[in-house]
Order: C-alpha cells, then structure tokens, then sequence
C-alpha cells in the first residue's frame, strides 16, 4: 500500500469516472452483468484497470460503440468540471490548484477512521496531505457547513484545513504536510518497529501542545465544538515543534461504530455520535499515557494477552509505577521523575470513568504548562552544569561576565521563537542579557562559528549586537543585549494578546525607520548578498535611540528544518517563499511591508489564544481607497492630529513593499 502514484488523477478522478463507464456499459449493453454495483469509493486505487492519462489503447471507452463514446464524453466533461471546484478556506493563499494537484506525485500514508491519507509532492515544492473520505456519506450541505466550522479553527496547536472538494462520489480535505509523521509513527515505529528515540522534553511538547489546541477547540463554536476523535495518529509536530492536532470536527458529525481506535474511546462513547469534550478528556488522557509507557492503547502482552492501557497502570502498585511504568527510555533524562509522576497524575485523573468527573481541557493546560515549566527549570540546571567550554565574546567586547556568571543567573522565559527559545537573564553584578538557545537547530561547528563571525562583523545601531556565543554538540547560545521594553509585537498585541500597551504614531514611525535602516545595512553585507530571512514585529525592538532595531540576523542560514505553510511566521512570508533556499532580499522586503501595514492597522498577522489570523496585505487590498483612513488605519492613530499624509505615505509604501499598487 505504499506505492507511489505518478498520476494523481488516477487517485481523484479514476473512481468517479470509472462509475460513469459501468454506468455507461448498463446503458449501452443490458446483458453485461450489473456486478459493477459492487464498485464503491472503498475500492483499493490499485484495483482502478484503466490509465486514463493514455492517449491511446488504455482509454476507458475505446471498444465502445460511436453512441456511447459521444455520451461517455459528455459526462466526462461534466465530472471534469465538478472535480476542478476546489474549495480554498479563508484567507489561505492559493499556491496551487486542483491541476497542480492532480499532476502531483502522491504516495499513501496511511488509512485512518474515515478514510485514507496521501502525500501530494506538486511540481512547486509544495507537499500538502489530502484525506481521501471515502467512507463518508453525508449530504453537501452539511459538509461545506462542517468544512465552515473547521476552518474558522486558527490555532497553532491545530492542523489547519487549507481546502476541500466535494462531489456526490469523493469528498477530500488538504491539510499542510508535517514531516516528521504521526506521534504514533515515533511511538512504535510505522509497523511496531524502526522506533526512533524520543527524549522527554519531546513528549512533553506534544503533550502541551496537543492540550492547548484541544482547549482551543472546545472554546469554539460557543464552546460546545468537540473534536471526537484524538489519537497519538492524529497528532503531528508543528514548526514549533510542540503537539498539533488534526482530523478535527468529523466524528460528531459522521456516524460509524466505534472500532479501531477502541482504546481512546470513553466508556460512554458507543458510536461517534456519543463523542463529548469529556470523551475528548478521557482521549487525551490515554494519549499521555501512551506517552508515559510507550504503549499502545491496546497493548499485546508477551503471552499475546490485550491489556487495557488504564487498566495496565492501575495494576501497578503506587510505589512500583515509576519502575514498571514508565518507558525506559526515559530514565535516560536527570531530574524528571517528578514531572513524569505528575503528568501521569494529569492522565489518571482524565480517564477517570464518570465524564463529570473529569477535568475540563482549560484546567488540563494549566497542569501541563506547570509541568512545562518545571522541565525548562531542570533544563536550564542540566545546562549549568553541562556547559564547560569557554563563552566566545565577539571582536573588541570586553567581557563584563563569563559562562559561570550566565549560568548561575536567574533565568526567566522570554519566548519560543522559529529556531529556539530566548530567556532573560539577570548575573549577580546586575547585567541583564538575553539569551537565545538554539535547541532545534542541527548544524555543524564549523558552519555555526563561520556564521557568527558574519552576524558577529555587523555593526549598526539598527541591529542587535552579538555579544557571544557558545557551541557544544548539545548546546548553541547566542548572547544579545535585553532590550526592557520587549519587542515590536509585545507593544502592539501584548504578550498572548494581553497587556497591550499605547503605541503612539512618533513610535510607531520610529520602529519602522530604525527597522528599515537595519534591513538596508544587512543587505549591503558580503557583496550586498546577505539577507536576514525572518523580518517580522516579534524580532524587532527599541534601541537606546527609541528605534526601531532587529534581531535574529542570519539564523535562517542555520536553518535545516522545511518552512510550514502556516506558521507564526507565514504572514510575514512572501508569496514565492516556499521553502528556506527561495529567501532572497526582495522577499525581506515583503516581510518589511507586512510589519510596516502591522503598525499601520494595530492587526497582527498570526492568532492569540481567540483571535483569527488575518492575511494584512489581502485585507488591505480589499478595502477601497476611499474607505483606507476610517477601515485600515489603528483607530488609536486618529486621536493624533496632522499625521493622515505621513501615515498615507507609510501605507503607500507598505503597498509598493508587497508589490500591490
């Protein structure tokens, strides 16, 4: 079943018309016999005995009589023409269509509850996953209806529904591609074998994530959307590298008995219809549990006995649960077994059998983001005292503290970013320094000292100065100066979207001539070839001067992991930015126009916890002309008098920027 499909149309459009021959054969021919009716949607692709992109002796008419070829035709086209409506959601932005689709090369990942999952690799570069839903029946209306809800989900903890088609015989959904595969496939391997290692901090990445885009939910649709059908299989890896759920919203509406995914489903769930948050509860708590033992839900013991999950642990002794619990991989990791026996805790009490007695999601995070912080505490203790080697100052810095002044600072979070996460840090001779930890970024000593050099050379008072930086084949620190007033996003749409603070027109204006300034002398650098590939508000700050100032310079020549359609960072990303190596000036220059139109309106590109993502620059563009003062400009700028030019001026600007004027 892992064949490779050169011609996906034979995928998508092979069954409809296939029906539409053997209808035509009945038509034409009444002694042929009408076993055809037993040709459905859930027939294997590979059973499909014609090739219908042959010219030639393959057509799937060419021993038909004249009559029935013209009419044959006929409905062809007409399929052909159903087939091309495919649906976008929302502001996506359309890099490819129905065509580039079919032309793909696709290979089958897998067949889940509803129906089977392929890999779409289009000629762009572009890689989408389509669920085929052949195991669907369910009237039109209610499916767009349900396409509606589940693509007003904007969460980066929630697979995001980029498209659908529906037609009387297919019905698919195009999700981003996540490289990485399933939580399964990294449990147990894609057969029960090839299993890669999975550290600790890893689980507990997919376990907050998945938590907060479950939450995030079961607070839509006036808070009683459910999604019915969690699953280590549907639970992937976003470009944070925290758990994203997907195959969200189809279980309350399809209905089919409860069968292969048994050891998620509450005692209280029959069929799918039965599904609840509370049923999601209990789902999620045998997914912390599988993370926990590294079991599957229904585990074969060695005498081929199936054992339910919860009830494996509550068989184990309170005092032996660490020892014959836990996977053992895990005892690798120091100092974690507490928040291992507070995470099982969190999943014994989500399995718990009566729904009411169960906690609500929103409490389950609040858990989950304890444990978090109790894993960044022990991880910040681990590097103290891994860290050895001597910290690099960069050029003439003289060095004000070494590494045991760093690491024996107070540390405190400041943020995940698209390469790692930034603390601050304050030494005991009152210094503050922000420090960003390249955890995720793989890369060679060699590649990372010859990059630092380069970021380290560049001096502007519009760019965040390298103060040092460490390398360790497990750790990489990069020193910056603290900037107290936190970056350009925090002051337009606070931390999380609170605390939002008044940003006046002098700042605003301030932020994007300091920000420009420091763009323009990255850009002079190596030959006037180098390029910062990741300008948006969040790396932006204020310098001594009140300028705008940027950071993250030349990370992005680190970076080794594919961009993701939608990230925190795809609405700063321009339109033929696919992946990292198609970063050049003129798209930093979009990014520059995206923050500029962010100060602008006050919006910002990505959704807080129950905000939506807005596409500015398709916004923008939708507003007429006439109506850009009252519409487009942040309501808080028009208290300020004698600006409307400047801030007409800055818009045209943004607009030449994103290349729509």
């Amino acid at each position: 079943m892992s064949n490779i499909y050169d011609n996906w149309e034979r995928l998508v459009g092979a069954v409809i018309r296939r029906e539409q021959l053997w209808q035509m054969f009945h038509d034409q021919s009444p002694s042929v016999s009408s076993t055809s009716s037993d040709s459905s949607l859930d027939s294997q692709v590979l059973d499909v005995p014609y090739d219908f992109s042959s010219p030639r002796g393959s057509s799937p008419y060419h021993e038909l009589p004249p009559s029935a070829v013209e009419n044959f035709q006929k409905k062809e086209k007409s399929v052909e023409k159903e087939v091309s409506d495919l649906v976008f959601v929302q502001s996506f932005s359309h890099l490819f269509d129905l065509e580039d689709m079919l032309r793909s090369t696709a290979q089958f990942l897998g067949k889940g509850t509803f129906g089977s999952a392929y890999m779409a690799a289009m000629d762009n570069g572009i890689t989408v996953v389509l669920k085929r839903l052949n195991a669907v029946k369910i009237p039109e209306k209610k499916f767009r209806q349900q396409m509606e809800v589940i693509g007003n989900v904007r969460h980066e903890n929630v697979c995001e529904l980029k498209a659908y088609y529906f037609s009387k015989d297919e019905k698919l959904m195009v999700y981003d591609h996540y490289s990485n595969g399933s939580v399964s496939q990294m449990l147990h391997g894609n057969t029960g074998g090839n299993r890669a290692p999975l550290d600790w901090e890893t689980r507990l990445r997919i376990a907050v994530g998945a938590a907060r885009g479950i939450a995030h939910i079961h607070k839509q649709s006036s808070g009683k959307l459910v999604h019915g059908n969690i699953k280590s299989s549907n639970i992937f890896l976003n470009s944070q590298q925290y758990g994203c759920v997907s195959d969200l919203g189809l279980a309350s509406t399809i209905q089919s008995p409860v069968m292969r995914t048994a050891g998620y489903h509450a005692p209280e769930v029959k069929n799918t219809r039965n599904v609840s948050q509370a049923s999601d509860v209990y789902s999620f708590g045998i997914l912390l549990l599988e993370l926990l033992t590294r079991k599957s839900p229904l585990h074969a013991t060695c005498g081929n006995e199936v054992v339910d999950l919860v009830k494996l642990v509550n068989s184990v002794n309170g005092k032996e649960r660490t020892a014959n619990v836990f996977d053992v991989e895990l005892f690798r990791n120091r100092n974690i077994e507490e928040q291992m026996v507070k995470m099982l805790e969190m999943g014994m009490s989500c399995v718990v059998k009566t729904p009411r007695k169960r906690p609500k999601m929103a409490q389950v995070v609040q858990m989950m983001e304890v444990i978090w912080k109790m894993m960044e505490e022990i991880t910040m203790i681990n590097a103290r005292n891994n860290l050895r080697p001597k910290l690099v100052f960069v050029e003439s810095r003289n060095p004000d503290f070494d590494l045991e002044d760093m690491l024996r600072a107070s540390a405190e979070v400041l943020g995940k970013g698209t390469f790692g996460t930034s603390y601050k840090a304050t030494l005991d001779n009152g210094i503050t320094i922000a420090v960003k930890r390249l955890k995720d970024v793989i890369v060679t000593s060699k590649e990372f000292l010859q990059q630092m050099e380069v970021i380290g050379r560049m001096r502007n008072e519009s760019i965040a100065t390298l103060i040092a930086y460490y390398y360790s084949h497990d750790e990489k620190l990069i020193v910056y100066d603290y900037y107290g007033a936190g970056s350009a996003s925090s002051m337009l749409h606070g931390k999380f979207g609170e605390n939002k603070i008044s940003l006046d027109w002098e700042t605003r204006l301030r932020i994007a001539v300091g920000a420009a300034r420091g763009i323009a002398h990255i850009h002079s650098q190596l030959g006037q070839n180098l390029i910062h590939g990741n300008v948006k508000s969040s790396n932006i700050f204020l310098n001594a001067q009140g300028y705008g100032c940027i950071s993250d310079v030349g990370l992005k020549a680190l970076a080794n992991t594919p961009l993701m359609l939608h990230s925190r960072s795809s609405g700063y990303r321009a339109p033929e930015v696919i992946d990292n190596k198609k970063l050049s000036q003129p798209s930093d220059v979009y990014s520059f126009g995206v923050v500029l139109l962010e100060l602008l309106t006050g919006k910002p590109t990505f959704p807080f916890e129950d905000d939506e993502a807005i596409d500015l620059v398709c916004w923008v563009a939708s507003v007429a002309h006439e109506e850009l003062n009252a519409e487009v400009f942040d309501i808080k700028l028009l208290r300020y008098q004698n600006i409307e030019v400047a801030m007409a001026k800055f818009l045209q600007i943004a607009l030449i920027c994103v290349g729509n004027v």
